[in-house]
């Protein structure tokens, strides 16, 4: 008989360890992530900057493509309100990734208790404990940045658990939790109902809980998320369900990779999990209504976090099917062979281990450490480069006021989340310069990256890299209202109505002939024809190029120019011929001249620095580095001036 009151904190060294490595392990990725600026707006920036908009008597305000609205329109994570007090004491996302991590640890507590009393063995509590911590989608949710259903799954554990002892005051404060957590959380709460009601013994428990389920349900989707919906929206239910299921016509050329996801999904431990297969019945809706989404990107891919509600009920199934087995052994005849039930959880526990190390980024996997983009410490995972430090740098001199409104780029904006209004500069299903014209009136400043240095490649596709926002930037330099006020490896602030003495002026033109002196270097079939640079006063400096084509450039992409001072860490990119007149339009033979202003760092120490110019190939995985990888045509950069900085803070060339 089942012992109903196992519910202290259990005495198990070997649980305590895998929850704080595994805790740990989640933390750290998610910070390194965070730091090395690979957690972006969406969905990190846009979380933080709902939850600090309470602070503000808001209700959970985000800005989206089309302005400001409450997230109580969308998901209704009510349970982001129980994270005001802590960014109230830290104003930034990392306590959030913090939060998260400790709170999916702390999962697996139920998990293991709910084993130990239903199987009577510390063995099998601590593989439903693995099971829990390892599993690949409970990893990949809660590497992914922070969001309301991988909240849920530790409290869905947890009121699991309260229901498996029956004690039903703990059980009705857990799922209460879990409701607040996401709207969708109705719908495997209302499994665990009809599970209690047909199988579990507890049909009055069973009912409420579906009764609720469906009553929540319906107040947040018909009357919550009306009520806070955007005046421009004709329908929050319609609009809800268009983004995620408007393309379903679509699913036949994705079959294939969605039927493979989801094998990833309950595969793992399906050795005993289909033995208890009626506890994985509550995970399915939701997790097919994520395998057929047609929203925006891959979402049915198995690193979503929309899983990470599957995970409970799969832990369920297991611990249901190895009690299954348990008790067909009890009851054989003596002498009759029996499975071994505490040999499938191990073996079970192993392939879950196995299945996280080969699909899921995180040091348990030999596949971390490799170099390239498929590890771990790749500067687009986890890995931090000289540059995370110059991005900090920047922002901590050039971030735009609080109250300010502002269009950030993707990776930049989650560091300036405290504030009303932050719009992306370009946004994922944007190709390319759309949707900025008519976010630019709604904002007095704008981060751009022209450098944009995360990407991911697929192939010979490479999806982000360094050119990623050259038509935002190019519209940003025409816009007449905006002036470059700022510029740093890359790194680029405009500002609304800035004085002409704070804009850094850039401009570029076909002219028939040039006034600089000549200087000769080949650059593949781009040739420097002469260059420049003159002293405005102060820090200021003034570089003026004179190119040409001796040959049809690349039609696809547009080159980049990129200049360097020797010794010095922060490139300067020739945003002309970057964005304003781009190598792809180039006529050949004609003479291209570009000027642009520049200001060196004030901490630049007294010497003599070494100017050199080269172009660099985006269509390259690692032009953002800009070095010898993608530079185009292999030619190496060329010295074309000298600056001196004397001991009294007196710029000069030689």
């Amino acid at each position: 008989m089942r012992d109903f009151r196992l519910q202290s904190l259990p005495r198990d060294p070997v649980l305590w360890l895998a929850m704080l490595g595994v805790g740990t392990m989640l933390a750290t990725l998610g910070l390194l992530s965070y730091r090395g600026y690979n957690s972006g707006m969406l969905d990190l920036g846009a979380m933080t900057q709902a939850i600090m908009s309470v602070l503000r008597g808001q209700p959970l305000v985000t800005t989206g493509p089309g302005g400001n609205f409450s997230r109580l329109a969308g998901h209704v994570e009510l349970i982001y309100v129980a994270f005001v007090p802590l960014l109230a004491l830290w104003r930034d996302p990392q306590p959030l990734l913090l939060a998260q991590a400790a709170l999916v640890a702390l999962g697996a507590l139920p998990a293991y208790r709910i084993a130990r009393r239903r199987l009577d063995s510390r063995l099998a509590a601590r593989c439903a404990a693995l099971i829990y911590l390892l599993y690949p989608v409970a990893l990949t949710a809660a590497l992914f940045d922070f969001h309301g259903d991988t909240l849920a799954m530790p409290l869905l554990m947890f009121a699991l658990d309260a229901a498996d002892r029956r004690a039903w005051r703990a059980y009705a404060i857990w799922v209460a939790l879990a409701l607040a957590c996401k709207l969708y959380i109705v719908v495997p709460v209302a499994g665990i109902g009809a599970y209690l009601f047909l199988w579990g013994g507890a049909r009055r428990a069973g009912l409420i809980s579906g009764l609720v389920a469906v009553a929540y349900g319906a107040l947040v989707f018909f009357g919550v998320r009306e009520a806070f919906a955007p005046p421009q929206l004709a329908s929050a239910a319609s609009a809800y369900v268009g983004h995620y299921f408007g393309a379903l016509d679509t699913l036949g050329a994705t079959l294939a990779p969605r039927l493979l996801n989801a094998v990833v999904i309950v595969g793992p431990a399906m050795l005993l999990a289909w033995r208890g297969w009626r506890w994985l019945l509550p995970a399915l809706p939701l997790a097919a209504a994520a395998l057929l989404s047609t929203g925006p990107g891959a979402g049915f891919h198995f690193s979503s976090h929309h899983y990470a509600t599957v995970v409970p009920f799969v832990v369920m199934a297991v611990i249901d099917g190895a009690a299954r087995l348990q008790a067909a052994a009890a009851a054989a005849p003596p002498g009759m062979p029996v499975r071994r039930w505490r040999a499938d959880l191990v073996f079970a526990t192993l392939i879950v281990g196995l299945t996280s190390a080969l699909l899921v980024r995180q040091p348990l996997s030999p596949l971390f450490w490799l170099p390239g983009p498929a590890g771990g410490l790749d500067p687009s995972a986890y890995g931090l480069t000289a540059r995370d430090r110059l991005k900090d740098a920047f922002l901590a001199t050039y971030a735009p006021p609080r109250a300010a409104p502002v269009a950030a780029s993707m990776f930049l904006a989650p560091r300036l989340a405290d504030r009303e209004t932050l719009y992306v500069v370009r946004y994922p299903d944007d190709p390319g310069g759309e949707r900025l014209p008519a976010l630019l009136p709604q904002v007095d400043y704008v981060l751009a990256d022209a450098l944009f240095d995360w990407r991911v490649a697929e192939g010979a596709t490479v999806l982000g890299g360094a050119a990623y926002e050259r038509r935002e930037i190019a519209l940003l330099l025409r816009d007449p209202a905006l002036g470059l006020t700022a510029a740093a490896d890359g790194l680029l602030r405009f500002e609304r109505n800035a004085p002409a003495s704070a804009r850094l002026a850039q401009e570029v033109a076909i002219v028939p002939a040039h006034d600089l002196a000549e200087q000769t270097a080949y650059f593949g079939p781009i040739r420097l024809l002469g260059a420049a640079v003159e002293p405005l006063g102060g820090r200021r400096y003034q570089a003026r190029f004179a190119w040409t084509a001796t040959a049809p450039l690349p039609a696809d992409r547009s080159l980049i120019a990129v200049s360097t001072l020797d010794g010095v860490a922060g490139r300067i990119v020739h945003l002309p011929t970057f964005a304003l007149l781009p190598t792809a339009v180039w006529p050949v033979g004609a003479i291209i001249r570009e000027e642009f202003d520049l200001e060196l760092p004030a901490d630049l120490p007294p010497g003599r620095y070494t100017w050199r110019v080269a172009w660099y190939d985006p269509a390259h995985a690692e032009a953002y580095a800009t070095d010898e990888r993608s530079r185009f045509m292999g030619a190496a950069p060329v010295a074309v001036a000298t600056i001196e900085l004397s001991p009294g803070g007196r710029y000069g060339l030689r």
